[in-house]
């Protein structure tokens, strides 16, 4: 409990600020306890009644959440959702913050268009987290099955089935009740025939997960039948095991599938037929400097390989010269595309192979980067220019890549602003709104950085704040400010 909390200065109602006082008191209470005069017994109790009471407390936030969500705080607080009033109230990443509000949804108390109160969608589950008898696996468990359900099934056998489920949960783990939901849902629709083209249309997904230290990024999702085929098609003449002279192809039949991926997505670029997104022809944009490209190219190797177009945008003039091939990325460094992908050095230049160069100081190649009053629209050079320097929108903690932003006057046209790239901004489209009715300032900072200044009702000291999301600290920064890490790392 804050500070501010605990004195009172947040409009807290006094018997929910002293319950919030009694549970912090508790948790210190046993984090200070001393646990060598507590029997295995005593321990194994206690254990047991801590969780308890941590099962518990996803209730009480489905009820904050739902609160958040009625009053339509977030719109208030000028932002665009609860997700994102959550990320930003309690530094969450969104995508934790967007399942605590479905979780709200799912097992929140709900109210009627009166305003009387309703119980959550899943009562029977919302009943067994608030005992503490489930935990929030099981709970996700349960939700999930409940919503692969066919919507054609009777209310009252979706209620016993959820019933069922919520009952298990109380004597199992959630990897156990996973798969009595899985017989569950396959004994009320054995067949498939209660699930029809509305079920299947509302359950479709792909989705691409953040990606990894590593790299890698994990896909899952469900295709709807039409896609299936569709994907099929495309993909089965890439698929196919291919061999050099008697040497068979090294591939399990999953990588071949990920490699016609991507062979798909090369030619469907080549062809230039894809539709053009906020300006700019579909195409893989790259941002690297120029003392990474010049590293890049001596390690490099004369292996050719084919790649997609794409544009490369570098700090200085230059080309990529040579045949395109492999190279080694000993420092393991990474170059950025506008989505946000960090993309190692050696695949950016193989990507780059077939590339046209667009330098970050564009004039060279004749796009003219200063036109004045000539024009109210960003050219697409401009738009190259600022996915290199901004990489994403500019409002602080947001985290839209490039490729999803428009492109912002900072002195709006209409008031004599110039389209030049001092004077412009990526900004996606909601927080476009922020500054044009809502009364932010958005300026070119000293650094270089697009900084962002919150009206005064938001913050009275209106200090100028900058989104780091795009462009986090290196570790020379890093080791500047805390020269313990300078050490740790000389030590390692």
């Amino acid at each position: 409990m804050s500070s501010n909390e605990r004195n009172g200065s947040v409009p807290v109602p006094a018997p929910i600020r002293a319950a919030l006082i009694a549970l912090s008191s508790a948790v210190d209470v046993l984090q200070r306890a001393d646990w060598s005069c507590c029997g295995d017994d005593g321990v194994l109790a206690v254990v047991r009644a801590v969780e308890v009471q941590r099962r518990r407390l996803p209730s009480v936030d489905h009820c904050l959440v739902s609160e958040l969500e009625v009053r339509s705080v977030a719109a208030k607080h000028l932002l665009r959702g609860t997700p994102h009033l959550l990320a930003e109230l309690l530094h969450l990443d969104v995508n934790d913050a967007r399942a605590r509000v479905r979780a709200a949804a799912d097992l929140g108390a709900r109210r009627t268009v009166t305003g009387g109160p309703q119980e959550p969608v899943h009562p029977a589950t919302a009943v067994a987290q608030a005992d503490g008898a489930v935990s929030e696996r099981h709970a996700t468990v349960i939700t999930r099955a409940m919503h692969t359900l066919p919507r054609s099934l009777d209310p009252d056998v979706v209620d016993a089935a959820e019933l069922t489920l919520a009952d298990h949960a109380r004597h199992l783990s959630p990897s156990e009740l996973s798969r009595v939901a899985e017989r569950l849902v396959a004994h009320l629709d054995p067949d498939g025939t209660l699930t029809d083209d509305d079920d299947r249309e509302r359950r479709r997904d792909l989705t691409i997960g953040r990606q990894g230290a590593d790299g890698m990024s994990p896909v899952r999702g469900l295709l709807t039948p039409a896609c299936r085929a569709l994907l099929d098609a495309a993909i089965a003449a890439l698929a196919r095991p291919s061999a050099e002279g008697d040497v068979p192809d090294p591939r399990v039949a999953g990588q071949r599938h990920h490699d016609a991926l991507a062979g798909l997505c090369t030619q469907l670029l080549a062809t230039g037929a894809l539709p053009d997104n906020r300006g700019l022809p579909a195409t893989v944009v790259i941002t690297m400097t120029l003392e990474q490209l010049e590293t890049a190219m001596a390690a490099r190797t004369t292996a050719a390989e084919t790649a997609p177009p794409c544009s490369v945008l570098t700090s200085g003039a230059g080309g990529l010269g040579g045949p395109p091939g492999r190279a080694t990325n000993p420092d393991g460094a990474t170059a950025r595309t506008a989505s946000g992908v960090e993309l190692p050095l050696p695949d950016a230049l193989r990507l780059a192979a077939r590339a046209h160069l667009v330098l970050a100081i564009f004039d060279r190649g004749g796009q003219p980067l200063y036109l004045s009053r000539v024009a109210r629209l960003a050219t697409p050079a401009q738009r190259l220019a600022l996915y290199a320097r901004d990489r994403g929108c500019t409002r602080p903690g947001c985290d839209a890549p490039a490729a999803w932003t428009e492109v912002h006057h900072l002195t709006e046209w209409r008031a004599g602003g110039l389209t030049d790239i001092a004077n412009l901004a990526l900004v996606c489209p909601f927080d476009h709104h922020l500054i044009t009715d809502t009364g932010y300032t958005v300026r070119l900072g000293d650094t270089g950085r697009i900084e962002w200044i919150p009206p005064a009702q938001l913050d009275p000291t209106r200090t100028p704040r900058i989104n780091s999301l795009h462009h986090p600290p290196v570790l020379a920064q890093l080791e500047r400010s805390n020269p313990a890490l300078t050490a740790a790392r000389t030590a390692a």
